[in-house]
């Protein structure tokens, strides 16, 4: 009798014991910070790029501490060669578009230099960018054998244009239906990832260079800009070199 009421006391204490550690549990769990365990760096930023807060994974991807980290200007810290192409990125996520993937080299406290994926999202609400970014300067394994497919990031997402239907499709996926004159400028722009003169795109309208009136070309890109912001969260990436020509300076695929 006296070993069973002992035995009965012991999983009583047992169980009193388990029952308290799983009382104490969710606020030792509540107070680990998720966000440093992670491998990917986690930044806020506000409108001005400026830094708010960043997880502990900064240090590892860019050699700053959280603290060095944050009031740093993030614009400070890209690449020379990719500045104009991130701010291009921030000016599209402002607007609203989030980006699943981006690409850009960042210059590390060292001075040494960090290929980054990013991901990112702005907060109207809290008037705050926010991005993961993900350290891919190294793609390959220990022994050079390439990573698994999956385990690499997306690829960036391209413009990609159909003649059959005359669509323009965006990279957030939204299809914008064509007219022949619109698919005939955005074929001739997107066959060349550098610079396509008036002419060329005039020629390719049919019509002849020397006698064309070549506001009307002006006028059908603004048509065509216009058309694609009001379809989609992207602006038509088509700059305009005067008395030089157009170029179409993101990623495009043309399609028959």
């Amino acid at each position: 009798m006296i070993m069973a009421t002992a035995a009965v006391s012991g999983r009583h204490t047992e169980r009193n014991g388990l029952e308290q550690h799983d009382k104490e549990r969710p606020a030792h769990i509540a107070a680990i910070d998720y966000q440093d365990l992670l491998m990917d760096a986690i930044c806020f930023v506000d409108v001005n790029a400026n830094c708010v807060k960043v997880s502990g994974a900064c240090e590892r991807i860019f050699g700053y501490t959280p603290a060095e980290m944050v009031g740093k200007n993030m614009m400070d810290l890209v690449h020379p060669d990719d500045l104009q192409r991130t701010l291009e990125s921030i000016q599209r996520v402002m607007g609203g578009y989030q980006q699943s993937y981006f690409e850009n080299r960042y210059v590390r406290k060292d001075g040494s230099v960090v290929s980054i994926s990013w991901s990112a999202a702005w907060s109207e609400q809290y008037q705050m960018r926010v991005g993961v970014a993900r350290d891919i300067t190294r793609r390959e394994l220990d022994d050079n054998a390439l990573v698994a497919p999956q385990l690499l990031p997306e690829p960036t997402p391209s413009w990609r244009l159909s003649a059959s239907p005359r669509t323009l499709l965006a990279p957030d996926g939204v299809s914008i239906a064509l007219s022949v004159q619109d698919h005939a400028v955005l074929q001739a722009m997107m066959r060349d990832s550098g610079v396509v003169t008036r002419r060329t795109i005039i020629e390719t309208l049919g019509e002849e260079y020397f006698t064309y009136d070549q506001r009307r070309l002006d006028t059908q890109i603004r048509r065509l800009r216009r058309k694609v912001a009001q379809a989609c969260t992207l602006p038509l990436p088509v700059n305009t070199l005067r008395a030089v020509g157009f170029q179409f300076y993101q990623k495009a695929t043309v399609q028959r």
